[in-house]
């Protein structure tokens, strides 16, 4: 089922994360004006996949820059969401012409549309992803960009052998965090060998009753790859403080929800994330007898999954720094090059669209929206087993036939990724 793709392992993927700040792609004929799409100077035109909760919060920003993005479509399995969505564009830009689809496929057929914003629960990300590269699109994903091991593997290997710009989707790594990589990098905190970070806890099963499917809703679609289950509203919520993404078929937990961001921050201040941990803790093990997991990354650095007491802090052998509390306290030793958004960009959305038009690999290309979004599913797996577990990156696998389980998630036919 997953054929080369997912026997592509790491040491691939760390050659071509190498270039990315210094090797444009391949130019499309769509950047050369060619073939009747859009020359640089005109706008993209865009589709958003799913108007949930953040589908319909990350479309404001596309539909605000008029200057780089052209909404043109809205799909949605449910009927009541995706009629909001049409509505929302209309009414932005004055007209009626924005097409509305129950189903993906229909949005990738369309040969003028030329990126694609993914907003679906994560259990839809990677084949969404995949399928859009297959059709020449360059893809914006929401994250978590991933829902296991296998499928970060799988959605960096369609970004490169398409030769797409794909960008995941955590804007609070650099606008938030990244003021944080210079003074680390700079030597300004000593050596930083350990960090803490609270974020939320890993997913649960659903035992949810079943509840009468509202007209227009397509829940077999809704469910798509992942297990059949019955309906109940609370299972298909987009409640930031519910709903599906606290459900193991679904999602991976408020770890990995959050983690996207701060594990995601902690590992680009320390300039390591492009690396995943070589070795997962559970709290209150006989080598972690303290009450939180903690990853270990390569170089023996420890981050550590906190339930309170910090929100990012950093411990470095000369001193310590806590996010936001300490800022403009600790100033950088020296300017240090660091990596951040191209073109003078300062919105994420703004340096996927420069990327677009150049060609070049984003700030949050997928490679390391997939190598946090795979830390956090190791973590939930972890906690899971409630054991000490090894992990391989390059092949990825653990040094555990049980924890191996984990690492690929079975997709219901017909939704399978190809």
């Amino acid at each position: 089922m997953f054929s080369s793709i997912s026997t592509m392992n790491r040491r691939s993927f760390l050659a071509a994360a190498s270039t990315v700040a210094i090797s444009p792609l391949v130019l499309p004929s769509y950047v050369l004006g060619r073939e009747g799409v859009v020359p640089p100077n005109e706008q993209l035109v865009m589709a958003l996949v799913g108007y949930g909760n953040r589908g319909s919060e990350i479309i404001g920003g596309f539909l605000g820059d008029r200057k780089n993005f052209r909404v043109v479509a809205v799909c949605d399995c449910y009927e009541k969401h995706l009629n909001a969505g049409k509505n929302r564009v209309d009414s932005t830009y004055g007209n009626s012409d924005c097409k509305s689809y129950s189903r993906y496929e229909d949005v990738l057929d369309r040969a003028d549309i030329d990126v694609v914003a993914i907003a679906t629960p994560d259990h839809w990300h990677t084949k969404i992803t995949v399928e859009a590269c297959q059709a020449g699109k360059d893809v914006f994903c929401e994250k978590p960009l991933t829902l296991c091991p296998i499928e970060s593997r799988q959605i960096v290997a369609a970004a490169r052998k398409y030769n797409r710009v794909c960008s995941s989707g955590s804007q609070r790594v650099l606008e938030d965090y990244g003021y944080m990589a210079p003074i680390v990098q700079s030597g300004a905190l000593g050596e930083v060998k350990e960090a803490f970070l609270q974020v939320g806890g890993p997913p649960q099963d659903c035992y949810l009753p079943e509840e009468e499917i509202p007209a227009g809703f397509d829940w077999d679609r809704w469910l798509g790859p992942a297990p059949w289950a019955p309906f109940n509203a609370d299972r298909c919520s987009g409640s930031y403080g519910g709903g599906w993404r606290r459900f193991w078929d679904y999602g991976n937990g408020f770890l990995a929800d959050w983690g996207a961001h701060k594990l995601g921050g902690v590992l680009y201040v320390l300039g390591i994330d492009h690396l995943e941990p070589v070795e997962i803790l559970p709290p209150k093990c006989e080598a972690n007898p303290e009450d939180y997991l903690t990853w270990i990354y390569p170089g023996g650095i420890k981050i550590h999954h906190v339930k309170d007491g910090h929100d990012i802090t950093l411990a470095g052998s000369e001193r310590e720094f806590r996010h936001q509390q300490d800022r403009g306290k600790i100033k950088p030793l020296h300017a240090v090059d660091v990596r951040c958004y191209s073109g003078g960009t300062v919105r994420i959305q703004d340096d996927f669209a420069y990327c677009v038009r150049n060609r070049l690999r984003p700030f949050q290309d997928f490679f390391y929206g997939a190598a946090t979004a795979t830390a956090c599913q190791l973590a939930n797996i972890t906690y899971k087993l409630n054991r000490p577990l090894k992990w391989d990156a390059e092949k990825t696998a653990f040094n555990d036939e049980q924890a191996d389980r984990f690492v690929v998630r079975p997709k219901r036919s017909p939704y399978i990724i190809n």
